[in-house]
């Protein structure tokens, strides 16, 4: 294969993986927050606790991900990561159980950690083994991409089918995502040497790095859990910005 289409390949598995675990099975709840509430019932604690597990799951699955150095178990958890995604996202539409909704938003968390921590690594390992420029960036626009992505289609969605046929369509537009996140990205090179046979060099940070950053990251996703969950419905009950949370949230994707 073509080297540099090798590489888009490899950069578009990155983003549609996002745009799976983030605009689908993460973030898609926040849009569709006001439409659980309205036709099936969900109360405001609920939906924060819904929201605080979900980050929970998250959580987890970065600290699992902070104590995996080898590649294949990082290359088959990102997979199992990818096909939960895609469950966790259907569970939703398939019952009104709150203890059910639990378990698939804590999946849908680990599944996100699934494609924000260990595909970005598999993919900055492909890029350096490669000799390519890291292009993070590239990968990582599948996080507003996903954000934007899901308001769209609940934007327009939500003219023709409830809460639960979203959840549905949305699983649908998770299995149309799932083939490129899955096939594009190779299996790892375990060999330790770039194309060219240099050296592959491991740096890790200290443990003590490693224990202030994880607690800055808990911190980060504290403060932000809460408004990018409920910014949706805080906006929709704005004098004058009465159904306009969708397009908010749009634009946060966008930004």
């Amino acid at each position: 294969m073509n080297e540099q289409r090798a590489r888009l390949k490899v950069l578009g598995a990155g983003i549609f993986s996002l745009l799976l675990v983030l605009g689908v099975a993460r973030f898609s709840y926040t849009p569709l927050l006001p439409l659980m509430q309205e036709q099936a019932g969900l109360g405001v604690a609920e939906a924060g606790w819904l929201a605080a597990i979900n980050y929970a799951g998250y959580l987890s699955g970065a600290v699992i991900a902070s104590l995996i150095s080898d590649l294949v178990l990082k290359d088959r958890l990102y997979r199992i990561g990818m096909v939960l995604a895609v469950l966790s996202t259907v569970v939703m539409g398939l019952s009104t159980d709150i203890t059910v909704w639990a378990i698939s938003r804590f999946i849908a968390g680990l599944s996100s950690a699934a494609g924000m921590l260990l595909g970005t690594g598999l993919i900055l390992n492909w890029l350096i083994r490669h000799n390519h420029r890291s292009e993070l960036g590239i990968h990582f626009s599948g996080v507003g991409l996903g954000i934007a992505g899901c308001a769209a289609a609940v934007a327009l969605m939500s003219e023709w089918l409830d809460w639960r046929e979203q959840w549905f369509a949305f699983t649908a537009i998770g299995c149309v995502l799932l083939v490129p996140a899955l096939r594009w990205l190779p299996p790892p090179d375990r060999s330790g040497l770039t194309t060219t046979g240099q050296k592959m060099e491991d740096r890790p940070p200290s443990a003590l790095f490693m224990r202030i950053f994880m607690a800055a990251y808990f911190c980060a996703g504290v403060g932000y859990v809460v408004s990018a969950t409920f910014i949706v419905a805080i906006v929709d009950r704005l004098p004058g910005l009465e159904g306009q949370g969708t397009l908010a949230f749009l634009a946060i994707g966008i930004g």
